[in-house]
């Protein structure tokens, strides 16, 4: 059988590729094009848009985790821990949706710009 991929190491391996990201922006700030920068803006918006359903997933996920019992927590009761939880990683799903929404209007205004 397959080995099973480690979603924090996926989750890791995305982060530093966005820190790789932001030094190869400002290290090249001066050859970089407006079609480069429009580019990159599209991928970022397109990453964004997909972090609402990695909160929503993790939070659903949690949730089954303490309904199949596996889940302790070091104080209080597991389902008041639980369900907090689940609420705010929906609420950074809500904010996160709303970053998304956000980006549209500067990555479309990056889409008609060309560069010299």
């Amino acid at each position: 059988m397959a080995a099973r991929t480690d979603p924090a190491r996926l989750v890791r391996q995305a982060r530093d590729l966005i820190e790789e990201f932001n030094r190869v922006v400002l290290d090249d700030a001066k050859e970089l094009s407006a079609p480069a920068l429009s580019e990159a803006t599209q991928a970022l918006k397109s990453l964004v848009e997909r972090l609402p359903q990695a909160f929503e997933q993790t939070a659903d996920v949690l949730e089954l985790l303490a309904k199949s019992d596996k889940v302790t927590v070091g104080r209080g009761g597991v389902r008041t821990e639980v369900a907090t939880t689940a609420a705010e990683l929906r609420t950074v799903a809500a904010d996160s949706e709303q970053l998304g929404k956000s980006l549209a209007n500067p990555a479309s205004v990056l889409f008609s710009m060309g560069g010299r």
